[in-house]
């Protein structure tokens, strides 16, 4: 019997003391743990989708500074037949270099912004920086 009493009291000081111990486990701590899978997995998506987003507009933008530079180097940038010219001659370099580059570039935007801010309009498109 006094071994029931005992043990009761035991149990009952550790739930007390447990009380008024001060917690470290706050809401964003906790918030942060129970949201990693969904920032994983929207870095994932984001990474995913954000390479050939990259490509195109990489490999856009790669295609007009080519075709601009050729036309400048062959005397007129802003000439007609310059850029008739340099569209056939640098617009193809341009274009598979800027989507080389933009593979890395959607990769790792799509890579951060879906990590940041999961499943966010933002992930899933470029701003002009």
């Amino acid at each position: 019997m006094l071994k029931k009493i005992a043990s009761s009291f035991v149990i009952a000081a550790t739930l007390v003391g447990t009380m008024a111990a001060p917690s470290f486990a706050d809401d964003d701590t906790f918030r942060t743990i129970v949201f990693l899978p969904v920032r994983v997995l929207g870095s994932g998506v984001g990474t995913v989708v954000g390479v050939p987003l990259g490509m195109v507009k990489d490999g856009t933008r790669g295609s007009i500074q080519a075709t601009k530079w050729v036309a400048d180097k062959l005397g007129d940038e802003d000439g007609t037949y310059h850029q008739v010219v340099g569209g056939v001659v640098g617009g193809p370099f341009g274009l598979v270099g800027g989507a080389a580059y933009g593979v890395f570039d959607g990769g790792w935007h799509g890579m951060k912004t879906g990590f940041e801010q999961p499943f966010s309009k933002d992930a899933f498109t470029f701003k002009d920086e």
